[in-house]
């Protein structure tokens, strides 16, 4: 199978790139679905790109397994597609740098603060479990958290949203939380501009909403 490096666009290798041959994509993780089976990516070309993560796809970090969970906005990949009927599809994705590490976007962590994956919500109740790095799970209770627009309702959250949670831990794997960030959607603020950059609204609001339903489409057509 013959390996290409990526030296013209990739909007137009999209379009041309014969099945049999291979694409390997730097960049950075703009935006993903909850399933985390379908990536938008900046290239270190300058092009978004979509790309589709089968359940299958094996993921790494520093040559060890890494659970896809764990991708956040920010992170740095290097990517092995193929095309396909549907678009780019990955082979594997290796991570090269966690968001964590670079401290991308002023999303600063602390004790007080953590970001995980939303799990289930505990029956009749303001209790969630959050899935952590690790893999650990805590419990969160959001009884009286806000967020940017107001009281957060857990009962309004889905399984596999991604979340920042500040508050105060009561022991070592509970937190009364005191606001909740749903960044599901948050795009790294340079990722944003970069593609707004020389864009009509017009433009921008396609772009954005085609993006969207390539994000929306379910994790059985990105196989």
């Amino acid at each position: 199978m013959k390996t290409m490096t990526l030296s013209f666009s990739i909007a137009l290798l999209a379009t041309q790139l014969p099945a049999a041959q291979t694409l390997w994509i730097d960049g950075t993780v703009c935006r993903m679905n909850r399933a985390i089976d379908r990536l938008i990516i900046r290239s270190d070309y300058g092009n978004r790109v979509r790309i589709a993560l089968g359940r299958s796809v094996p993921i790494q970090y520093r040559l060890q397994t890494y659970d896809r969970a764990d991708l956040r906005p920010g992170d740095r990949v290097h990517i092995t597609v193929q095309r396909g009927a549907l678009g780019l599809l990955a082979r594997q994705l290796d991570v090269t740098m966690r968001v964590e590490e670079a401290l991308i976007d002023s999303i600063f962590r602390s004790h007080r603060t953590v970001t995980g994956r939303f799990g289930a919500r505990e029956p009749k109740t303001e209790l969630f479990t959050l899935r952590l790095p690790g893999p650990r799970d805590v419990r969160i209770d959001a009884k009286g958290a806000s967020g940017p627009s107001g009281r957060v309702w857990v009962g309004r959250l889905r399984p596999g949203d991604l979340l920042e949670i500040r508050g105060a831990w009561k022991s070592k794997d509970f937190l009364q939380a005191n606001s909740i960030n749903v960044l599901t959607d948050h795009e790294p603020s340079y990722c944003t501009s970069a593609a707004r950059r020389d864009e009509i609204p017009a433009e921008t609001h396609s772009r954005e909403t085609s993006e969207q339903r390539f994000l929306d489409k379910s994790s059985e057509d990105s196989r």
